[in-house]
């Protein structure tokens, strides 16, 4: 990156305007207060202050400038943020070979989608607009949506993007294009309704293709690239997001009609699933902007099987998820919605029925049938499993009543088909006994400690040393630091030790110095050990300590779940990724 992207952009946007969009601000004194978009609360303590261009919340404690701002509000990285805001600045970024080649895949999207619009108006789009109108989808909306049209011919579009100035590799890698065995390109989507899929940012990074007329598949999607992968995104978050954090909810459909059926009726904080089955990976993005999230997918068996399924994948991330029941003469949300008013979809909402007793009423049928009763129960068992005791609770007396058995029955199943499930993944690497169970557990504050120690360390080197600021990579710093310390680290990249000195005291955010002033103390305590090295010799050593330590905590802490039957299929794969760390970092 350019070195001064960051202050050029902090030149070019004012932070009120940025936290303006997204939090009602009005002015008190100096600074400007209104009620935190990070946490609830009934009076204001979340404050801008325009000389500094920072905010704090005096009740959760976040702050920073508009990087952090964007970073925690929209659920971006560094990287994202920085895009954003200079996309938002009007300023253009120099970027590493691997990321221009990445960029090219986006500008070559972007000429498509724009091709796909420009289809859509003219007379060989006349087919998409009647399909759309029968839809009652009309002009704006393809507007709103970017809907286009890819003409039903054989290579159009690859012709017209080479013409343009992109080269074949281009074209293919961004998945617009198929190789014949001769070698030659063809369209992929020809004769179809468009889609752009967006990411979190709002940039293209794949399409969606239905059919008009004519026989094919009736959806056909980008291929995974560089750029996109499925279990990665939401159809329409980009959009949705906002409304997802301003209603405290998401709604999650099948397809892209019903996502947009749902926008259109105003129902703005839904997104669909692209295809694909959902993953932890969709289950973390919806967890960003909200901690509630309601499925709502086709009326037909499998659409149901599917949302139970996406349900428990959802909760073992931290939502509280509900499923929404369509009635009968209606198979998905569009439908219903073409159907009924926005209101009745509301009536829908309301009654949405969580995990547990929604799965409870699909197995009703096999659980009331003594020879399916085994089975269900399996299936039931296995999947509540997963879950944490406290979420099971609420509804331990309905499923102990349906299942015949007593709380502390429920309970040591529930263990048997945790432990099973976890201990069959990974039983070679769980030869420890109660003994070192006992010493993670007692060494653990002492570990705690000493990554404090170290984070604040490695704030003290940045305030100390100039040359480690003009060296330090920002986005390593993230998946390094914890959130506070990061937030501090990032504040003294962004400005220097002495301004950022001088607007702390402004602020009065003396804990900041407070922990850089710790970090100096630990630094004394390396130096008398280790003497001799160099401030990047510390920065590298205490970055390579700090990271060991974090993956032995994270290491000790799955151990200690999977020994008590407690660790999620996805911690189980971190902890053996963990292993194969330490086991390179530490080897015997």
């Amino acid at each position: 990156m350019q070195d001064n992207i960051t202050e050029l952009i902090k030149n070019k946007i004012d932070i009120l305007d940025i936290i303006g969009e997204r939090v009602r601000l009005k002015k008190s004194g100096s600074s400007f207060v209104g009620l935190c978009p990070f946490h609830h609360e009934d009076t204001a303590s979340f404050h801008v202050f325009t000389d500094s261009q920072n905010y704090h919340c005096f009740g959760c404690n976040k702050g920073g400038d508009i990087f952090t701002f964007i970073m925690q509000i929209e659920g971006l990285d560094f990287k994202q943020a920085l895009e954003f805001l200079a996309s938002r600045a009007g300023i253009e970024i120099e970027h590493e070979k691997k990321l221009t080649k990445d960029l090219n895949s986006y500008d070559v999207l972007n000429a498509a989608s724009k091709i796909f619009s420009d289809n859509i108006k003219n007379t060989e789009g006349s087919i998409a607009r009647e399909y759309l109108k029968k839809r009652f989808l009309d002009s704006n909306d393809c507007i709103n949506f970017s809907l286009g049209y890819s003409s039903n011919s054989w290579d159009s579009l690859t012709r017209i993007l080479k013409n343009s100035g992109f080269s074949e590799k281009q074209i293919l890698d961004s998945g617009l294009a198929i190789q014949n065995k001769n070698g030659s390109l063809y369209d992929r989507f020809r004769g179809r309704l468009i889609f752009p899929v967006k990411d979190v940012t709002g940039r293209i990074i794949a399409f969606g293709g239905r059919l008009i007329d004519g026989d094919g598949a009736k959806y056909i999607n980008s291929p995974e690239s560089k750029i996109y992968t499925k279990r990665n995104n939401l159809y329409l978050l980009n959009e949705a997001k906002k409304f997802i954090r301003k209603k405290s909810r998401a709604i999650l459909v099948e397809g892209y009609m019903d996502a947009l059926r749902l926008h259109k009726c105003g129902f703005k904080e839904s997104v669909a699933s692209l295809g694909t089955s959902l993953t932890p990976e969709q289950a973390d993005l919806l967890s960003r902007f909200s901690d509630r999230c309601y499925i709502c997918y086709d009326s037909d068996t499998a659409g149901q099987e599917a949302s139970l399924r996406g349900m428990y994948i959802l909760q073992e991330h931290g939502l509280d998820v509900r499923v929404i029941n369509l009635p009968l003469d209606s198979k998905d949300p569009d439908e219903f919605l073409c159907n009924n008013d926005a209101p009745k979809f509301e009536e829908l909402i309301e009654s949405a029925k969580p995990l547990i007793i929604q799965h409870l009423e699909s197995l009703k049928q096999q659980l009331e049938t003594p020879g399916q009763f085994r089975n269900a129960e399996k299936i039931l068992l296995e999947n509540l499993s997963r879950l944490r005791i406290p979420e099971i609770q609420p509804f331990q007396n309905k499923i102990c009543s349906v299942l015949g058995l007593s709380p502390n029955e429920l309970t040591s199943k529930l263990e048997n088909f945790s432990k099973n499930r976890n201990f069959n993944i990974y039983s070679s690497d769980l030869n420890s006994d109660l003994k070192s169970e006992k010493t993670f557990l007692n060494s653990e504050p002492d570990k705690i400690n000493l990554i404090n120690s170290m984070e604040t360390s490695i704030c003290a080197l940045l305030w100390k040393y100039p040359e480690l600021r003009a060296n330090a990579n920002s986005d390593n710093l993230f998946h390094t630091l914890s959130e506070y310390a990061f937030n501090i680290a990032s504040a003294i990249l962004m400005y220097g030790s002495e301004e950022m000195n001088q607007r702390w005291l402004m602020t009065g955010e003396t804990d900041s110095i407070s922990f850089i002033s710790q970090g100096e103390k630990f630094l004394r305590t390396l130096d008398s050990k280790q003497q001799n090295l160099t401030p990047i010799e510390k920065w590298h050593t205490l970055n390579k300590m700090l990271m060991n330590l974090k993956n032995d905590k994270r290491f000790g802490e799955i151990k200690y779940k999977m020994l008590h039957g407690t660790a999620s299929k996805d911690e189980i794969k971190e902890f053996n990724n963990v292993l194969t760390i330490l086991k390179v970092e530490n080897p015997k």
